[in-house]
């Protein structure tokens, strides 16, 4: 029994990651036969999309459609879609065709409440904030399941658009196990501590402070930063920039085996996958205490949870953490511990899967090919 799945997926950042494990577990399973609509919002969006004037956010939608329907049709007629992309609204009819199943990192309404972080002004939303709202609503009515990613877009999508608790089932996108794994062996045994950063946007994350903390420490014991970024950050002593490291690869995998722990002060986010990452790795997390986060870390077991842009708090624990080994070895052990038992994408992927296919069964219009 063959099951035709689209998967509708956007492709920045931190969504390229789920998009890769969606490949791999998808791939893994004989009975589906996947076809992938990437959505990067590259394409030429048409003629309005050139026009001067016309808002960036609406170009990006735009471009978004066009990749969309373009995959579609080379998709053919599947018999359910997986839709991971902010452009979904915008395809009321294409999602209307297969039984749609949506994931979700975060809903409009938390987007919007972070949005001057993520470089997504209220004047923006209030520019199309009715039409933007009635669609998000209509794409949730139609949607056959909706799978955020965690409690806290769970509690928006109950309390901010109305949608049924009995059509909604957070599940966490996980991370590759088998890819990112303690490895001792890659370890440098020098007595250095390795601290390390993963964040594209660094402002946005946090990276900021963390220099700063490179420059006002005085721990004796000796440390190394590291940071994997795509932006311009200044030349600091003991700081070591990594420069185009792709998601989901052996470098990055290779990064965290290195380290001895993980820092992400971020000032806005929704969830973090490189925080899962790091634990998959048996790292010890310092992290913001923002959207779902507090679902991953637990304080003071797992990692340490902050309040975003508080610096004392986090140089005081980062100095704890470089200062103290056992620490490190007993809160990496249960953010390994944790990350085994929760964070495994083939397990928690492999549900959404299985919820598509009942779908497919259920539908007295659609018969899985064989």
């Amino acid at each position: 029994m063959t099951y035709r799945f689209a998967f509708i997926l956007d492709q920045q950042v931190g969504l390229r990651t789920q998009a890769l494990n969606f490949e791999r577990v998808a791939g893994e399973d004989p009975s589906i036969d996947a076809a992938w609509v990437p959505v990067r919002y590259e394409r030429d969006g048409g003629l309005l999309s050139r026009l001067p004037g016309v808002p960036s956010g609406i170009k990006g939608t735009l471009r978004g459609v066009r990749e969309i329907r373009d995959g579609w049709r080379q998709a053919g007629c599947p018999d359910a879609a997986l839709w991971a992309t902010w452009a979904a609204k915008s395809v009321p009819d294409l999602v209307a065709a297969a039984p749609a199943f949506l994931a979700m990192d975060m809903t409009p309404t938390q987007m919007e409440a972070m949005g001057a972080l993520y470089g997504y002004s209220r004047a923006r939303a209030r520019l199309g904030g009715g039409w933007k709202r009635r669609a998000t609503e209509r794409l949730y009515r139609r949607a056959a399941h909706l799978f955020p990613w965690n409690d806290w877009v769970a509690a928006s999508l109950r309390d901010d658009y109305g949608v049924p608790p009995e059509k909604i089932t957070p599940v966490f996108p996980g991370v590759d196990l088998a890819l990112f794994r303690p490895d001792p062996t890659v370890r440098p045994d020098d007595g250095v501590v390795r601290l390390l950063f993963v964040g594209g946007d660094f402002h946005r994350k946090g990276g900021d402070l963390l220099l700063r903390w490179a420059r006002e420490t005085r721990v004796g014991t000796p440390w190394e930063l590291h940071l994997v970024t795509r932006d311009p950050v200044p030349e600091t002593p003991r700081v070591v920039v990594h420069r185009n490291v792709a998601n989901n690869s052996p470098e990055l995998a290779r990064l965290y085996q290195q380290a001895d722990l993980f820092a992400l002060p971020t000032r806005a986010d929704c969830f973090s996958l490189v925080a899962m990452e790091a634990m998959a790795c048996g790292l010890p997390v310092v992290i913001s205490r923002l959207g779902g986060i507090p679902e991953l870390v637990r304080d003071g077991e797992t990692g340490f949870l902050l309040e975003p842009d508080d610096y004392d708090g986090l140089a005081q624990r980062l100095d704890r953490l470089v200062a103290d080994a056992a620490l490190r070895r007993r809160l990496g052990a249960g953010a390994l511990a944790e990350a085994q038992a929760r964070f495994d994408c083939r397990a928690n992927l492999a549900r959404i899967l299985s919820a598509m296919k009942e779908a497919v069964e259920r539908n007295c219009g659609v018969c899985p090919r064989r």
